[in-house]
Parts: structure tokens; sequence; C-alpha cells
């Protein structure tokens, strides 16, 4: 065991340590460090998250689609933490501090040290040990400039000036790429401010002090993402989820998945959309407690984001404003009447190259509301295509009609037979064969028989059921 660490450390509510059964128990600034930690990380890593506590932080880290090791010395937090935050993403194990020098090289993409190297008494040892299992890592201090210790902080040794920190950091082979802060128990991660807490990102350094792997990526700048794929509910979601097991995950398949609403709770998706304030779905969940609505609001308080939508609300900290504003101006019109069509509208803004869709059926029983939403994401797909943005959907669904046969798609050729070659690059060519063969006066009747859904995918479905 590690025996410079604080006495009283092993005990689970020792005072220092956040203690609560839900997110919504933990202080504000501990929940940002670990969001902003998931931004930078992104997914598909394996992560060490060092004095994990109750596991909270690790548990978040996973949600962000990685494979999360937390370590405690607390047995107690670590139980703690298995029954209420990491049962099923991450896992949690007893074990000090420099327990991680027993691991093999590299055998972690990036370590996370919140909350920890204050602490210690002498942490080099430990800094030096993260440095040979993991290429990059994301870690806080109390800043002295702004938090003075003067002795009176019980559980930390020191407070750290950036200097100190850095010195710190490059004596145990680390060069800092970013440098990020805290300005209350209350904030969020920002860049180059002198708050009452310092973060920052480091990464391996060679012997020369330079870095030896590339620098982590800025959360504060997020990439745009060459092809999207956006998911709603509805039955081609399915198909989805079978080409992604057969070419082994989501992102074998595209850059990033955009999930519409509810997907966010059940498939991993890099960004979700939920245009829908939280105030009124909160009205609908305290009506109905055991309803769809109510369970997405659960895991919407926990998310880390981002969850676009039309109005941020502090007790769900991974939302983020929708740019209505921006996005209007970039695609010259105010027309957005589903959550569907701001995620299209949203694509077509950052300039992405490629937009697929799954799931975005449109098959409501409501047959007006379903075409007048299915219009509008069709429209945005519309000033996709025309801005040379190629778009991408699964012969399943009813979006621009791909389910249907090529009769139905094209209207008013009832007596030829089309066939189309080329296309991509090449142009398409269009050849038609003139048959004699006619409809009966009842089968063209049926055709203008307006009772029956639009939706070829709504026939025999259950009643209420919808695909957002």
């Amino acid at each position: 065991m590690n025996m410079h660490i604080t006495a009283g450390a092993d005990a689970l509510d020792n005072g220092e340590r956040q203690v609560a059964e839900t997110l919504e128990g933990i202080r504000r600034d501990h929940v940002a460090r670990y969001q902003f930690a998931a931004g930078v990380i992104g997914g598909r890593k394996r992560v060490v998250d060092l004095a994990c506590g109750i596991g909270y932080g690790a548990a978040l880290l996973a949600e962000a689609g990685n494979d999360v090791l937390g370590m405690d010395r607390s047995e107690a937090a670590v139980a703690f933490g298995r029954i209420h935050h990491a049962a099923i993403t991450a896992r949690l194990q007893v074990g000090d501090v420099m327990d991680v020098a027993g691991y093999e090289d590299d055998s972690f993409d990036a370590a996370v040290c919140f909350e920890t190297i204050e602490h210690l008494a002498d942490p080099l040892p430990m800094l030096r040990a993260l440095h040979a299992v993991a290429p990059y890592l994301i870690a806080s201090v109390p800043n002295e400039t702004v938090f003075p210790h003067r002795g009176r902080i019980l559980h930390h040794h020191r407070h750290y000036t950036r200097a100190e920190f850095a010195a710190l950091l490059e004596s145990a082979g680390w060069r800092v790429t970013g440098w990020y802060g805290q300005r209350g128990p209350t904030s969020e991660v920002e860049r180059d401010i002198e708050g009452r807490t310092v973060v920052v990102t480091a990464q391996r350094a060679d012997i020369d002090g330079r870095p030896s792997v590339e620098p982590l990526p800025d959360p504060t700048v997020r990439a745009v993402p060459a092809h999207v794929v956006i998911l709603g509910l509805g039955p081609s979601l399915e198909t989805f989820v079978d080409l992604t097991k057969r070419l082994g995950g989501r992102h074998a398949l595209c850059d990033e998945v955009w999930g519409i609403n509810a997907v966010g709770g059940v498939l991993q998706c890099d960004r979700v959309f939920h245009m829908d304030d939280v105030r009124v779905q909160e009205v609908r969940a305290a009506a109905r407690p055991e309803s769809n609505i109510a369970k997405m609001l659960e895991w919407m308080r926990r998310h880390p984001g981002p969850i676009y939508t039309s109005r941020p609300h502090p007790d769900y900290p991974g939302l983020e404003a929708f740019p209505l504003e921006d996005v209007i101006n970039s695609c010259g019109i105010a027309y957005f009447n589903s959550t569907a069509a701001y995620a299209v509208a949203y694509a077509v803004h950052i300039g992405v190259r490629q937009i697929s869709l799954f799931g975005c059926d449109f098959s409501y029983r409501n047959s007006h509301d379903a075409e007048k939403g299915r219009g509008c994401v069709e429209f945005h797909l519309g000033i996709a295509k025309a801005r040379g943005i190629e778009i991408g959907f699964p012969e399943t669904t009813s979006l621009m009609d791909a389910n249907a046969p090529i009769t139905e798609r094209i209207y008013g050729y009832d007596t030829v037979d089309l066939s189309f070659d080329g296309g991509g690059e090449d142009p398409v060519r269009v050849t038609m064969a003139v048959h004699d063969r006619l409809p009966s006066a009842e089968e063209i009747e049926g055709r203008y028989d307006h009772s029956r859904h639009p939706n070829r995918l709504v026939e025999g479905q259950s009643k209420g059921t919808t695909d957002v």
C-alpha cells in the first residue's frame, strides 16, 4: 500500500470523497471534469481511472464508448460504486495508486487522474508509472494561486501553481499539451482560465522532452466527421444493427453515429439530438412516471453529451443549445418540424461529406404527422444533395420511398418499362420499352385511394408505434 496517501482516505464518506447513489448528488465541478475527459478521449479507448472513488467518473468514461478500469484503495468506495454507478459499464478494482506499475507498458490508451495528486506526499512515482502504461494523461490539481493550501486543507498535502504542476509532470516524462481550469465548485472546464482547479491534458515525451505521440484533441473544438449516420427508432434501425454487427462496430461503417431522442439510451451514439425542451418532457414524465419519456429523462440526466436541444437545463449537464440561428443562415430557411430534420440540417451546416439514415421511417399511425415530418427531412436531404453531400439509406426504409418498387417511385410511366444505367459520377441513362399492359379500372382507382396510410411500413404495425 502507498502509505503517502492521507490518513482516513479508506473511509467511504471521509469528507473529501464525493459519495451519492446518483450522478445528481455529485458536485458539478467533479462531474464536469469527467465529461471533459470523455470529450478529450473520445471512444473505443482503454482507459484507467486512478483513485476513482465510487466510480461515477469511470462510468461516464465508459458510457462514452471506452473500456474503463477504475482503481481505488477504498474497498468501501469500490463496493458502493459497483452497486450504484458501474455495475455494467466500467470495471472497478480495489488497489493502491502504485498498483498501476504492475501493468505492462501501454496497457492503456489514456489515464485519468483527478482528485489524487494533491493527496500524495510524493506523486512522482505514480506519475512515472502512469507514463509507462499510457501515452496520454488528463489530470487535475487545486490551484495554489487561486485556492492556496496554507496548511489548512484536510487530506491535501499541497496545492500547485501552473508552473509547479508543469515542472512535476515534466519530471515524470509528461509534456503538457493543454491548460484548462474551473472557476469554482459549480463550474465547467474552460480553456486557459486561472480558476480554483487546474486541469491539464498531457502526452508522453521522449528523452529530449519532445512529444513521442500525437497530441490529444481539444474537446472545445470538434472535428467535422466525414460520414455521419443518423438513427431513429423506426423499423429500418434493425438494418443498421445487423450491418454494424457484421462489420464489427459502428465506426467501421462511419465516423460518427447521431441518435434521435431515445436512440441515445439504446445504442452507443457520438452525438444525440433531443429538440424537445426537457422542461416540457418533465411535465409528461411527472404525469406518467413509468412512461418511455420518464425513463429517457433518467439516462439523459447522466449522459455526458453532447445532446443538442432547444434550451439547456442545469440538471442535464450533457445538453447543448442547438445553434439555430447559424443553421438557419446556413441552409437558408427556418423549417424544422422534427428532431431528425434538425440533425440533417446540422450535418449540412458543419460540412459533412456523407449522410446515411436508418430508422428515420416516420411510421406514425397519424398519416398527416408522418408525411409532414418525412417531407421536412427529405427537404433538407435535398439541400444536402444539392451541395454535393452523398446521401444514403437502406432498402428497408420508407424514407425517399426506398422500400417501394421503382414503378411507385416514378409516377406516370404506366405503359412503359423503365431501366436505368450509370449513376454516381456518370450520367444516368434511361431506357423506355413500351408495353401494352394496362391496369384494370379497379387497380387504377386503388392507386388514388387515400384512405390507406401512405407509408408501407405502417401496415401490420401495432397501434402507437413510432420511429423517433
